[in-house]
């Protein structure tokens, strides 16, 4: 995975549990590096699952809830990183432009980069329903992406999704 998601991920961690709970959650995890990581490197998806499981050990917060509440915190992070990705005029068509475009466009700066993929199983002015697939198996981190896209676009929407039971998570996000 791409440093900047681990980077951000501490920044989140100091910013609403202080340093000393940083500290805390990077000995727990048991990381090589100790918690170093750079923007710009590269680095196992296994430690940011270290370093999420050891916050929500330390909080006594969900994985889930910690991983959707890091997506809103991370969505206008990558915008201001790269904000020609940000130029959408709606939600629900950022949304649907994220495997066309902006994953194109980060395999093109990242070739080695690990993305989820977007289905498209319908989409309209109101709705758009796409399957999420990814080795990952975080949709709750896209959930959260997709509340921060919103939040950026001064949109409202539901966001839902649903395990169907073959690899791929059914999303729907509906505007209100």
């Amino acid at each position: 995975m791409r440093g900047m998601i681990f980077t951000e991920l501490m920044e989140l961690i100091e910013e609403k549990f202080g340093y000393d709970k940083l500290d805390d959650v990077i000995d727990a995890a048991g990381l090589d590096n100790d918690g170093a990581y750079t923007s710009t490197g590269s680095y196992p998806f296994e430690e940011l699952v270290k370093i999420v499981v050891s916050l929500s050990e330390q909080t006594n917060i969900a994985v889930p809830d910690l991983l959707e509440a890091y997506g809103e915190y991370l969505f206008p992070k990558l915008i201001a990183a790269f904000p020609k990705f940000g130029e959408a005029n709606d939600i629900l068509e950022f949304v649907e432009s994220v495997e066309d475009y902006i994953h194109v466009q980060v395999r093109k700066l990242y070739p080695d980069a690990e993305l989820p993929t977007f289905e498209v199983i319908s989409f309209n002015s109101d709705e758009l329903k796409f399957n999420y697939v990814s080795s990952k198996n975080i949709p709750q981190l896209a959930k959260g992406l997709i509340k921060g896209a919103a939040t950026h676009f001064q949109q409202a929407v539901d966001v839902s999704f649903e395990d169907t039971q073959d690899g791929k998570f059914l999303f729907t996000v509906t505007k209100k």
